[in-house]
């Protein structure tokens, strides 16, 4: 199952340079040509600066987070240690230091009685209300287990558990993140078998459901046997929205999904109460697929066709054009981050990256130095600040960068 999903992405990666054609659009968005300059950082030749805004983080359609998840509470990020972390650690960007949110005198950090202490290994994490929830792998990985604590201290409680029945079965599950009081997950039964002298997997079997924070119902909304499921952008209310590729293509030619054939990717809605689906947007109109983990943020989530991105509002069910880059550009990636969307383009010689407010559409070009290099590559937010790669550092060591700074593409001012 791993193999296949890490060959899935790589045809991603490659589907996403391939794909090309041309889409009609209503909308009149901004365009940018390479001899234009709409905002600037620090280093480009805009005129007159523009208002640099940052904005809260979503307080719903919280996701978790294998490494890093931004802390309300606090200000900064909980983090891991380790990987096959048992406890966490609290990371403070504005005194730059870390601690165990433990107050303890004594305590080893080793068992339930420590408020950083999961249990077993974490593989989820995120605040949500005031309280620590974690997807938690134990029994040598076979079984998982959905667990919550407060922020401020106290007992860990198990929400949900998924175990296997017998010796030759796991329990791997996962979770998307937490929205209106409710926990989104992934929940995989994988069987194996032994097959010419090695144990092979013999079934897989994957459904997403949600979990009422307040009741524990479980309810099933999407289920597959063949190893497969949608990738979920974002979840608002009872709409949330997938990427997903037809069984069909338009033309009645099937589509199979072991890559021996094209695939034929759609975006779509769908209502998780009543179970309506609606087609945002698919290949016939030259949607392009994107594997980055960050697009949708709040109510919003992002998407390309063509050399345009749009915003899909999940509140209101309706896009907008938001961003159109000239002919002979190509985009490289776009994600949602403090509720701009961060685009990187450029053509085999350069390189140009922008942050485009959702709220008004304004843009901020980010200095990129001249080389055909992000400068600063954003992965994750807190209140305040980003934290990501720094290209000048030459190593893969995350850096930490005020916001503000990040928009004036001051990234000398980026600190580990």
């Amino acid at each position: 199952m791993k193999r296949r999903f890490l060959a899935f992405l790589v045809c991603m990666a490659v589907l996403l340079a391939s794909f090309t054609g041309c889409y009609s659009a209503q909308d009149g968005p901004l365009t940018l040509s390479s001899s234009q300059t709409v905002q600037s950082g620090s280093g480009s030749s805009a005129e007159e600066p523009v208002e640099i805004k940052t904005y809260p983080l979503p307080e719903e359609n919280v996701q978790a987070d294998r490494i890093y998840a931004p802390s309300p509470s606090t200000g900064g990020f909980w983090t891991f240690a380790v990987f096959n972390a048992s406890s966490i650690q609290a990371y403070d960007p504005v005194t730059r230091t870390s601690y165990i949110p433990c107050y303890q005198a004594g305590c080893k950090h080793n068992d339930e009685s420590c408020t950083a202490y999961f249990g077993k290994e974490i593989t989820a994490l995120a605040e949500y209300r005031g309280n620590f929830y974690a997807m938690i792998c134990y029994n040598d990985d076979t079984a998982s287990a959905l667990v919550t604590r407060p922020v401020s201290g106290g007992p860990l409680e198990v929400l949900a558990r998924w175990e296997p029945e017998n010796e030759n079965e796991v329990r791997r599950c996962g979770l998307y993140g937490l929205s209106f009081g409710k926990a989104y997950l992934t929940v995989a039964r994988e069987t194996f078998a032994m097959e010419d002298g090695q144990m092979e997997t013999a079934d897989e079997e994957y459904s997403k459901c949600s979990l009422d924070l307040e009741t524990g119902e479980i309810v099933e909304y999407m289920a597959d046997e063949d190893g497969y499921l949608p990738y979920m952008h974002g979840v608002w209310g009872d709409v949330a929205v997938f990427q997903d590729w037809y069984a069909d293509r338009p033309d009645g030619t099937p589509v199979k999904r072991d890559g021996s054939e094209d695939y034929n990717f759609r975006l779509y809605s769908k209502n998780l109460r009543t179970g309506e689906e609606k087609t945002i947007v698919d290949v016939t109109e030259n949607f392009i697929w994107t594997a980055d983990p960050h697009v949708s943020w709040g109510q919003y989530t992002v998407y390309q066709v063509d050399r345009s991105v749009y915003i899909y509002d999940m509140e209101t069910q309706t896009s907008k054009k938001l961003f159109t880059h000239d002919p002979g550009w190509d985009f490289y990636n776009y994600m949602i981050l403090d509720g701009h969307v961060m685009v990187i383009g450029g053509t085999e010689a350069t390189c140009r990256a922008w942050a485009v407010d959702i709220a008004d559409g304004s843009v901020i070009e980010l200095d990129t130095y001249g080389e055909n290099v992000v400068a600063f590559s954003a992965h994750y937010e807190c209140n305040g600040y980003f934290v990501g790669l720094l290209h000048a550092s030459n190593n893969a060591d995350k850096y930490y960068i005020s916001k503000e700074d990040y928009y004036r593409s001051n990234y000398d001012a980026a600190f580990r």
